[in-house]
């Protein structure tokens, strides 16, 4: 084998070793449902009954507030419905 043809096959080989990675990084984070224990206490709902009230404009919403799911303070490891509300909702500083 050449030089050159075992640095090419070297590159693709590790190429080929980040993919497993890279496909893991856009695993699905687990959704707050409203029939869990914790959503049910705190009053979970995916559409929220208040006007200018939801999960995207709460001061425990983080990561990226203009998807559909949001990641919550409340709620670590899990995402809430962006329209969604519950008791634990304030304002977020502005």
């Amino acid at each position: 084998m050449k030089r050159r043809d075992f640095i090419k096959l070297s590159g693709i080989g590790a190429g080929l070793a980040l993919i497993p990675v890279t496909n893991l990084a856009v695993a699905e984070t687990p959704k707050v449902s409203p029939t869990e224990p914790q959503a049910s206490a705190l009053g979970y709902v995916e559409q929220s009954p208040q006007a200018g009230s939801n999960c995207a404009n709460c001061a425990q919403a983080k990561g990226d507030l203009a998807g559909e799911w949001v990641g919550c303070n409340i709620f670590p490891g899990k995402e809430v419905k962006a329209a969604g509300w519950c008791k634990v909702w304030s304002p977020r500083p502005q």
